[in-house]
């Protein structure tokens, strides 16, 4: 079936195109896995040394109005902590609340790879793609 959806082509087009076939190509989920590379320390070193200076930011997290703080923060590179005290009371409305306000804040992080995690019932860590935990 595929012969009948390709374009033609001159002999001469045939001779200079070269396919590539990658080695187990065919064996799908069964194939050798790929030796992974380990990043060079000196090139993530470079990395950081371009980021200047790492902030660590807190803020109490209120309502959506807070999220473009978080959003730029991260896209400077720093760390903030989220103190969520006011917002996690064990009402209903403001349980919802702090979910949308987090939901927001994942999203417009996504671009820039940043990590979400809860520390404790009372705060949560926002981090940059570089930062390991």
């Amino acid at each position: 079936m595929r012969s009948l959806f390709r374009r033609k082509r001159n002999k001469k087009e045939d001779d200079n195109e070269k396919t590539v076939i990658p080695p187990y190509a065919g064996l799908g989920v069964f194939s050798p896995a790929v030796k992974s590379e380990s990043p060079e320390p000196a090139h993530e070193l470079k990395r950081l040394a371009e980021l200047e200076s790492i902030f660590i930011r807190s803020k109490r997290l209120d309502s959506l109005n807070d999220v473009p703080y978080v959003v730029d923060q991260i896209r400077n590179g720093n760390i903030v902590l989220l103190d969520i005290t006011r917002m996690n009371d064990g009402k209903e409305q403001s349980h919802l609340e702090l979910k949308r306000i987090i939901e927001r804040i994942r999203g417009e992080t996504r671009s820039y790879s940043a990590d979400i995690a809860l520390v404790n019932d009372n705060c949560v860590i926002v981090t940059p793609w570089f930062v390991k935990y």
